[in-house]
């Protein structure tokens, strides 16, 4: 029997397997070691605007401006708001955003034509612009698209961090801290865990420390976090306050029933693992498990033809 190519079908899978190991070991590292670096305990405004201008920031700053390029109020708040949701905090933010979705606009259009002018071949005029028209229609929908990704991804990492930094405020506030004193200590501890919610929490205190009362404070957080917990979580501080109830307990209850939250998407993510598994497990799984059992068999038949 010919083993040249199982060997070098099993060497190959071999290779993938270690290199996917690999990268994943290194990975897993870089994020043990951004989560245990100190973070400082509160930013300045400085800080959460980014450091100065320089490079593509500093031809932002110098050419756009998203005021002279139609940009009213209204859509300049949504717009930052939205970017906030997914994660940039940038002054500048808006202007990179417009530039990015420009370029978007301009640029892969402007490739995909070269490239439809330049392929060999007689290719008819309207699968041409098809392939243009097509490119253009991608280039325009991907900054959307790419924001609303980071925004579902940091709403998945809010959810999952939003717990423990109820837990840890519960602590602050029966150790007999103040509710603002509570996130004051709490911050840090969050930045660890989560670099944007603890940039959210450092926003919150700029703005107590400016003299917003603390319930705006928490429902300016809330709708940059667009978290349905945070709304629920700042209804009960205000009724709280309000109504002159024990924050604590309020704050003990409502870390509880955060917490079985958790475990409840996670048992719903565990349950819904399997019917995921079905699509990987027929088209790449099952194939290469039916090549390895059939590709002995087959080398021999077609030996045997062969002699024949």
């Amino acid at each position: 029997m010919n083993l040249v190519p199982i060997t070098i079908a099993a060497l190959t899978f071999g290779a993938v397997a270690a290199l996917v190991l690999l990268l994943g070991r290194i990975y897993a590292l870089h994020v043990q070691v951004q989560r245990r670096l100190p973070m400082p305990v509160a930013l300045s405004s400085d800080a959460i605007a980014g450091p100065p201008p320089s490079g593509l920031y500093a031809l932002v700053a110098r050419f756009i401006d998203e005021k002279k390029l139609g940009i009213d109020r209204s859509p300049r708040g949504k717009l930052r708001r939205d970017l906030l949701r997914a994660g940039y905090f940038r002054a500048d933010a808006v202007n990179v955003y417009v530039l990015a979705r420009i370029l978007c606009v301009l640029i892969p259009p402007a490739l995909a034509l070269v490239f439809v002018e330049t392929v060999p071949g007689d290719v008819p005029g309207l699968v041409r612009f098809g392939f243009v028209a097509l490119v253009t229609l991608v280039g325009i929908v991907a900054p959307d698209a790419y924001l609303a990704r980071r925004q579902r991804l940091l709403l998945q990492q809010y959810r999952v961090v939003f717990p423990d930094f109820l837990d840890l405020l519960v602590v602050c506030v029966d150790a007999g801290l103040g509710l603002d004193a509570a996130f004051d200590r709490v911050r840090p501890e969050i930045m660890k865990r989560c670099r944007e919610l603890g940039l959210n929490l450092d926003m919150m205190g700029a703005e107590i420390r400016a003299g917003r009362g603390t319930t705006e404070a928490l429902e300016s957080l809330a709708d940059r976090l667009g978290l349905d917990e945070a709304q629920s979580f700042v209804g009960m501080l205000r009724q709280s306050i309000e109504l002159g109830s024990d924050v604590g307990d309020a704050l003990r209850v409502f870390s509880d029933e955060m917490r079985e939250k958790r475990l409840l998407r996670a048992e719903e993510a565990a349950n819904k693992l399997t019917v995921k598994m079905v699509l990987p497990l027929g088209l790449f799984i099952f194939p290469v498990v039916l090549l390895v059992v059939m590709l002995p068999v087959m080398i021999k038949l077609m030996g045997v033809l062969g002699k024949g």
